[in-house]
């Protein structure tokens, strides 16, 4: 027996897996593109009605902004926490394709009788129900408008990261543009709109606007690859008696005490100490850590003021709503947002991370760095240290990527012995870790 033969077990008997399996062997997928659905939800209504009240025989929840201070207002569950069309892709022949949403439809179809053995019977769930939970958590993490979005900044960081290798070689460039544009232009004239490209790129100027399919595409095959871990994970299911969970625009909050760096965005590995919070209904709440491995499962019952301390973690990491069964749970927890800032966990945006070789006779980043309560340095794979400049990926900072270029070239003509005016050959290579790569 292998170590986690356990975890393909359970994957195995997910109705999940063996649907997708089925449609895969049968290349079959009629039931995922004939869905029909407009009105797409990033967080799910199984999801919502969790935390929903009876109106006028409707399924109703309260609303309110985290961006301002209007009162929470009641929304049909029908609508809350949904776009026209999100999930919309456009397939190879040009179509408009639903796949998406008929794709998280069936997860959701699974995981509704999943989550209610969880709830009725948390300590004997089947392995197959726990991995169904685990499909339905990690697509959570990435079915948002929120993820759309960060999916396609880390796209945009990878074209500044080819841009930069790209263009840096001035006499490649030059013979490229003479071969496949036009053969009698001057250096000079090539060698501005070099110069013209790496600016507009580095200013945000040219960038990748991002199709929100395409988008839904990456992020959902990186939740796929999420699920045997989170199937691995220590779960505990938080129980609060006379309720209080809220639920966001999100579904799920991080919190990483001890982040491998301080500049680390939280992920669900991104230290041995993250916890994963997933507000389940107004009184429960899955809490998913790395540690201890084994897919233990547990029962906690917590106090209001442990609810109060989830509930902010939930405040923080809404992009601009939050959720509830009551107006009064919201107003309490706007309230205790103002009391306890500090416990209003927020996301951070993903960095790219860039190894420079060092110069003895330049110390100006790693003194940088030390200001900023960062190490001086970075091992590189070999152990050795290296020079480093982080650039979050959340908008433009051209001055990092200009400073991260330069020193690049102006070390290794150093290295080199070449002077500044004189052509060097070779080009930048960069090879930084994936954004959303974050098991450290």
């Amino acid at each position: 027996m292998g170590r986690f033969d356990h975890v393909a077990a359970a994957i195995e008997d997910s109705p999940v897996a063996a649907e997708f399996k089925e449609m895969a062997i049968s290349h079959d997928f009629s039931r995922l593109d004939n869905n029909s659905a407009k009105r797409h939800h990033f967080v799910p209504q199984l999801l919502l009605r969790r935390f929903s009240h009876k109106h006028n025989k409707k399924d109703c929840i309260f609303q309110m902004e985290t961006t301002s201070r209007k009162a929470p207002r009641r929304v049909p569950v029908r609508t809350a926490a949904s776009r026209h069309q999100l999930y919309r892709a456009i397939d190879k022949d040009g179509k408009s394709s639903n796949r998406h949403e008929g794709y998280l439809a069936l997860v959701e179809e699974h995981a509704a009788p999943a989550l209610r053995a969880m709830d009725e019977h948390p300590k004997s769930i089947t392995r197959g129900d726990r991995a169904t939970i685990a499909f339905f958590v990690a697509l959570q993490t990435m079915r948002t408008p929120a993820a759309a979005d960060q999916v396609t900044a880390i796209a945009n960081a990878a074209m500044h990261t080819w841009a930069s290798e790209f263009y840096s070689d001035r006499q490649a460039f030059t013979e490229h543009y003479r071969r496949v544009h036009e053969p009698g232009a001057s250096e000079m004239e090539i060698e501005q709109l070099r110069q013209n490209i790496i600016n507009q790129i580095r200013d945000g100027k040219i960038r990748l606007n991002g199709d929100a399919g395409a988008a839904f595409a990456t992020a959902f095959e990186y939740a796929i690859g999420n699920v045997p871990i989170l199937i691995e994970f220590d779960w505990t299911l938080l129980k609060a008696p006379n309720g209080g969970f809220i639920t966001s625009d999100r579904g799920y909050a991080i919190h990483d005490p001890f982040p491998p760096y301080p500049w680390a965005a939280q992920g669900i590995l991104s230290s041995e100490r993250s916890e994963t919070t997933i507000p389940l209904s107004d009184t429960t709440c899955l809490l998913m850590r790395p540690m201890p491995m084994g897919g233990a499962m547990n029962v906690r019952e917590v106090s209001s003021r442990e609810v109060e301390r989830i509930n902010l973690r939930t405040y923080g990491w809404a992009r601009s709503h939050v959720f509830a069964r009551s107006q009064i749970t919201l107003d309490a927890v706007r309230v205790a947002s103002r009391r306890q800032p500090a416990n209003v966990i927020r996301p951070k945006p993903f960095s790219q991370v860039f190894l420079l070789d060092p110069d003895p006779d330049d110390k100006s980043l790693g003194n940088e760095n030390l200001r900023r309560g960062w190490p001086p340095m970075l091992p590189n794979d070999k152990g050795e240290p290296r020079d480093y400049i982080v650039i979050p990926v959340d908008k433009p900072h051209p001055e990092l990527w200009k400073r991260a270029n330069e020193l690049t070239e102006r070390r290794a003509r150093k290295r080199a012995g070449v002077g500044p005016d004189d052509v060097l050959e070779g080009h930048i290579i960069n090879i930084p870790l994936h954004p959303l790569d974050v098991r450290h």
